[in-house]
Order: structure tokens, then sequence, then C-alpha cells
């Protein structure tokens, strides 16, 4: 018990951070014409306000939560994106157009998302989207997006529906839950486990991904009626009634269909009820996740779109520098909102502008990154996308041999 309050009094401070550095400015619930939240010198200490948003700089919008449960995912996100814009305006920016970011805080909330979008639609002076960290943030907000024109990219909406709306303004870098949920699984039952079962938080995307999950298993592996517990993101944080009634039906496997948060105080209540069943996640690949749980976290699987273990000398390169300005390693959502950032600028470069961003990246884009390469061949999915599937072994993330 005394790990879960002091886990709960850590989060309750690195959920209140808002940040946002270099040519940014932030908003969410303030007038978008003045910065907003806190001083995030210690956040990005090389970073200059050129205020960058004047004359023919190529401005954006970043979107996802900077406060509440998933706050640390949203901020994961914004600095790598931060940083592929800081590194843009130095060389000389786009065709001598410098970036200039602004980053709104949805609260992971689809509610506030509209709000967030109509205040993004009602600038004129913005080009395009860096999308919602939530997908049903996102598909809250699209209508609003569609009006205005604006093309939104998602570094990490994983929902699998999103890929059957249709949007010609929409496009992901990673792959859905489909493909990653199913490896994972694959991944846990080849480690042996005999009854899994889904903890999953009830959100269109979680619920989702528990249902592939579910559906999978009986289809690949004969398991019917698998056992799903649910919670509130929002509010529940003890989850001793879910641990009893995994225990009792004898379940040796979780898997996780929640954020990194909820997921190490699961593991820590298991623990501490000497009940330790092999877990898996789907959104795990949190660094935090290492912190907050410690001991308890140890042999998690989670996937995902970036291998921070590639002796890659550009990976590499990559995850010093983002230690460096941060303080903390990146994870997908920050090396997909990097080269997101960065294929948009390839793209502009080549003659997209923002009246034809979507066609022309949809069509056109064959862009090599950094940490992923991104092509879609006219369809919103990217078809180079890899997913890999790490386990916390002492204390890190190691790839594991697939």
């Amino acid at each position: 018990m005394k790990r879960i309050l002091v886990m709960i009094c850590v989060l309750a401070m690195v959920f209140s951070l808002t940040a946002c550095g270099g040519n940014t400015k932030t908003d969410g619930t303030a007038d978008s014409s003045s910065t907003a939240g806190t001083d995030n010198s210690s956040q990005t200490p090389d970073a200059k306000d050129t205020d960058a948003g004047t004359g023919e700089a190529i401005r954006f919008a970043v979107c996802g939560p900077m406060t509440g449960d998933s706050a640390e995912q949203g901020l994961l996100q914004m600095n790598g994106c931060q940083m592929a814009v800081d590194e843009i305006n130095a060389a000389g920016g786009v065709n001598g157009r410098q970036l200039d970011m602004v980053c709104y805080d949805d609260q992971a909330s689809p509610n506030q998302a509209v709000i967030v979008a109509e205040k993004i639609a009602a600038d004129p002076t913005i080009e395009f989207v860096i999308s919602h960290i939530n997908s049903g943030c996102t598909i809250a907000a699209q209508d609003v997006y569609i009006d205005a024109g604006l093309t939104v990219l998602a570094p990490v909406n994983t929902l699998d529906e999103l890929s059957g709306y249709g949007w010609e303004n929409f496009m992901r870098i990673c792959l859905s839950d489909g493909a990653s949920a199913k490896m994972l699984v694959d991944a846990m039952m080849e480690m042996g486990a005999q009854k899994p079962a889904v903890f999953y938080a009830n959100t269109a995307n979680d619920l989702s991904a528990c249902n592939i999950i579910s559906d999978y298993l009986g289809e690949k592996y004969g398991i019917a009626d698998v056992i799903k517990e649910t919670f509130n993101p929002e509010t529940d944080r003890d989850y001793s009634s879910q641990v009893e009634k995994f225990r009792a039906a004898g379940v040796d496997c979780i898997i996780l269909c929640c954020e990194y948060t909820p997921a190490a105080l699961l593991m820590t209540q298991c623990h501490e009820k000497d009940y330790r069943p092999q877990t898996g996640g789907l959104a795990c690949n949190n660094p935090e996740i290492i912190s907050l749980g410690g001991e308890d976290v140890e042999g998690l699987l989670t996937v995902t779109g970036f291998d921070c273990t590639n002796p890659d000398e550009k990976i590499q390169e990559f995850i010093g520098k983002y230690r460096e300005l941060y303080n903390t390693d990146p994870n997908d959502c920050s090396s997909r909102g990097y080269d997101t950032i960065y294929c948009v600028a390839d793209a502009y470069k080549n003659g997209a502008a923002k009246e034809n961003l979507a066609e022309w990246m949809l069509e056109k884009t064959d862009y090599q990154g950094v940490t992923c390469d991104i092509r879609f061949d006219g369809n919103c999915d990217n078809q180079a996308a890899i997913t890999y599937i790490l386990q916390i072994q002492s204390g890190a993330f190691t790839l594991l041999e697939q």
C-alpha cells in the first residue's frame, strides 16, 4: 500500500505538467496569442522564443493531454515534435520558412478535443494538425477539422476503425491495434500462458482492443469466454476487486489495454496480494512505467513502433539528444512525432501546401525517417509501419526476439 500511495503522489506531480519550448506557444484554455501554462526552460534548455508565428511561418497545432492521467504521453509527443521543429528551424527552415508549433491540451477528453479543434479551426494561420493522442478524441474532433480543410496526422492513433472512416484529410503513422494486439497475444501465449484475461480502460479505443484480443484468442487458440475486467480511467485507482477475480479464476496472464499508469498500479496491487501473473500491455512503452512500478513491472511485455534498443547510430543519436533536452527517454509518441514533423517538412519542400497537403502526402509520401519510415500509397495507414515487442528486464526495456 505504501508503494501505491507514493505512486499516486508522484502521478499528481507528473500530471500537472504542461510544457512547450522553442518556437512554440501553448494553448487549450487560453487565447492562442499568448503563452499559457508554465516556464519551460527546464524542459528545453536551449530553446529560443523567436516568435515564428509572424510572416511566412508554417504554423501548426499539436494536440494531446498535457494534464490528467495521460499527460506524460502528450508531453512525449509534444517533445518529439518540438525537437524536430528546433532542428529544422536551426537548419534554415522549410524553403526559407520557419516552423511555428502551438500546443493544445485536450485533457484526453473527447469533449475538450472538440473545443480544442474549434479553436484551431478558428485560426486561419494554422496549416495542419498533429492529432490527439487518444483515438476517441480524434474521432470527436474530425468533423471540425474536415470543415476547416485541415490535414490531420496521427503519430499514435491505433484504433482499428479509423481505417474505415474514409477521411480524406487523415493519416496515421502507427500500426493499428489489430496488428499490434495479435503480435502481443502470440508472444504471451508462446511464453506458456494457459488462461489469459484482459484488463481494459472503459474507453472506445481500449474496448475495441479488448474485443480484438478476445476474438483472436477464440479464433486462434480456442479460448472461449475470455475473462474481461474494466475500470474507469478517470476515477479508479483501486483494482483490488479485479485482481481478486483474476486470481480466483486461475488467470495466469493479464493483457493490459490501458495506459502505463493504471498498468503499473495493477501490477503493484497484484504483487501486494502475492499474485504474479504474466503481463503485457498495448500502451506500456512509456519509460515512466519503470519509475512508477519498479520491480513490480519486471517481465512486462509491450508493443511499440520504436525500438529504443536499436544500435543504429542515428537512432542512438536521437535518443541521446532527447535525453539531454528532456532528462528522460523517448518512446514511440516522441519518435513518431519527431519523424512526422520531418515528413511534413519534406512534403512542403517538394511542393505541398496547406491546401493540398493531405492529397500530396497520401499519394506521394515515401519518407525514410530516423526512427520510422512513412508511406501511405493512397491509404490513411502507414504501409511502412513496424511493431516491435519489448520486455522490461532488470529495470530497462529489451527487445524480445521475434
